[in-house]
């Protein structure tokens, strides 16, 4: 009789299929100031991004690592740029940050992002106010006070 019951639910864990975990076909509920909520699609069909985005990231790190391809269709910096959402000074928010796009589908699925412990988690060029050359001595500090800041509070430690 165990025996039976154990071979059953192998076989249930093994044959139901991968969707029932992943959206379920429901809509992201996340509205923000991102440049992808203004979209209707993504750089594929939403109900594929929703369930194989994973997929397109491995192919993706797989041509650029080991073949040295790189394209921007399914470029981690690429979704970074479009899914990011801007606080009311229009300073991006880390993309893995409670509430935020990556990070709020990722609690809600149960899976572990692990992405953002190598990768950027804004865009570079729009994450932190650079520090100009003709910015003076005097403001130099409060640069890099902000900059330190943002580093740490971007969990690079």
């Amino acid at each position: 009789m165990g025996q039976n019951f154990y071979r059953y639910l192998f076989l249930f864990i093994i044959l139901t299929p991968l969707n029932i975990s992943s959206h379920n076909n429901e809509p992201h509920s996340i509205k923000g100031s991102s440049k992808a909520d203004s979209m209707t699609q993504c750089v594929e069909p939403t109900e594929i991004m929703q369930k194989e985005h994973f997929v397109f990231l491995y192919h993706q790190r797989d041509n650029t690592v080991i073949d040295g391809i790189r394209t921007k269709q399914h470029s981690l910096a690429n979704c970074i740029d479009c899914h990011v959402g801007y606080d009311e000074k229009g300073v991006a928010i880390p993309i893995n940050s409670e509430g935020q796009f990556c990070q709020t589908c990722h609690v809600q699925t149960a899976v572990n992002i692990d992405c953002f412990s190598c990768h950027a988690t804004v865009p570079r060029d729009k994450g932190m106010k650079r520090i100009k050359a003709s910015d003076n001595n005097n403001h130099l500090s409060d640069k890099i006070k902000d900059i330190t800041t943002y580093y740490h509070s971007n969990n690079h430690e």
